[in-house]
């Protein structure tokens, strides 16, 4: 007989689930930003549960992947 191997879309055969990310406790989530018309750029930001954007002290909205 042919032995498989557990199926990619088994639930126990994933990994564990990534937590979420922190900033100054509080719980952030990925975001679009498109700054392009002040010259920012377009990258996936940080958005607190809220729907705030998270910015940095000159006021420009955090990447994500810098949390």
């Amino acid at each position: 007989m042919l032995k498989t191997s557990k199926s990619k879309n088994d639930p126990s055969a994933r990994g564990p689930a990534q937590q979420a990310k922190m900033f100054d406790g509080k719980k952030v989530k990925p975001a679009l930003y498109v700054g392009t018309a002040v010259g920012h750029g377009r990258y996936i930001a940080a958005q607190d549960e809220g729907g705030k954007l998270i910015t940095d002290r000159e006021g420009r909205p955090l990447a994500y992947r810098d949390i």
